[in-house]
């Protein structure tokens, strides 16, 4: 397999078409194919499959897809870090966090960290169950991942930076102030979560498992957004951290009940198995500072205060109102 075989493999897995590959590359198709195929032959598997809208990947070609990219990614940063050596970062920087803390931090970031290098190119990712795997397959160089004591990888480094607690959430005015609660409590409740393998879905499925009990889920979806959305509606109740609903909560426009005994962390990680370039390093300390600066400003809330009372549980009220 060459660099020239390996280009024209992503060319036509990204355009989904032979003959755009050819147009796109300007090479005859004929030529494109042959290369292709003694490439498929070379490795011993098909690459190719034709569906319904084109050319898609096979799912060894999917993996092949997934590590040229990150080879075509690595190179050009190789060459953006020669070329800054001794000067200012330069290049790409990827970041993935979930919706929560994409929200918060990725607009201080993009302010802090291009005020001083323009020449930087951020691109930023927002995933739920996805983070760990995209870091670990190169797609991306940080990411802030949730639970972070619970990450095995020799390979990753993980710099846990904050602790938040978690809240059921519901419409205003459903809990009062101080409102605590057990996670027992959720399981009449219609909810409305995000898909495993989310930390919120993980966390209950693994007390679930000790009781026996199955949770009452009414819609899944990744959208922090939906989910405060169909909350507001009295379609159900989400489980979030502090840090995806304080906004909404000082606006008067969600009411939250403390889940008592759990906390989540927000670690940043990297793959230590590989150089950082100078700009993924500075975006490390920016990140470090930014979060620091956000918990200071209480949108972490304050996981070490004492419980409150049990004013009103969401066992308390029952099922959501539907209008």
């Amino acid at each position: 397999m060459n660099d020239k075989q390996l280009e024209y493999f992503v060319r036509i897995a990204e355009l989904g078409s032979f003959r755009k590959a050819s147009e796109a590359l300007r090479i005859a198709q004929p030529a494109l194919t042959r290369q292709i195929q003694k490439l498929e032959e070379e490795i011993g598997v098909a690459l190719f499959r034709r569906g319904n809208k084109g050319i898609v990947t096979t799912p060894p070609g999917t993996l092949l897809l997934e590590r040229a990219r990150f080879i075509r990614r690595q190179t050009d940063q190789a060459l953006a870090d020669v070329r800054a050596e001794g000067t200012v970062p330069s290049g790409v920087v990827t970041f993935g966090a979930p919706p929560s803390v994409a929200e918060i931090l990725f607009a201080r970031l993009s302010r802090s960290y291009l005020d001083r290098y323009p020449q930087v190119k951020l691109a930023f990712y927002e995933g739920v169950g996805h983070l760990r795997r995209w870091l670990l397959a190169g797609e991306i160089d940080l990411a802030i991942l949730p639970n972070v004591r619970s990450i095995a990888e020799r390979n990753v480094c993980i710099e846990n930076l904050v602790r938040e607690p978690v809240y059921v959430v519901g419409p205003p005015g459903r809990f009062a102030p101080g409102a605590t609660c057990g996670w027992q409590d959720l399981i009449p409740l219609p909810l409305l979560l995000a898909a495993p393998p989310s930390t919120v879905r993980g966390w209950l499925d693994a007390n679930l498992a000790q009781s026996g009990e199955k949770l009452r889920i009414s819609v899944e979806t990744e959208s922090l957004q939906v989910q405060k959305h169909l909350v507001k509606g009295g379609l159900g109740y989400a489980v979030l951290p502090y840090s995806a609903v304080h906004r909404d909560h000082a606006a008067g426009l969600l009411s939250l009940c403390r889940v008592e005994g759990w906390l989540m962390d927000r670690g940043l990680a990297w793959r230590t198995d590989r150089p950082l370039s100078p700009a993924v390093q500075t975006m490390i300390e920016i990140t470090r500072s930014e979060m620091h600066l956000l918990q200071a400003e209480g949108v972490f809330g304050t996981p070490d205060a004492p419980a409150a009372a049990r004013e009103k549980s969401p066992r308390d009220t029952g099922p959501a109102s539907r209008g």
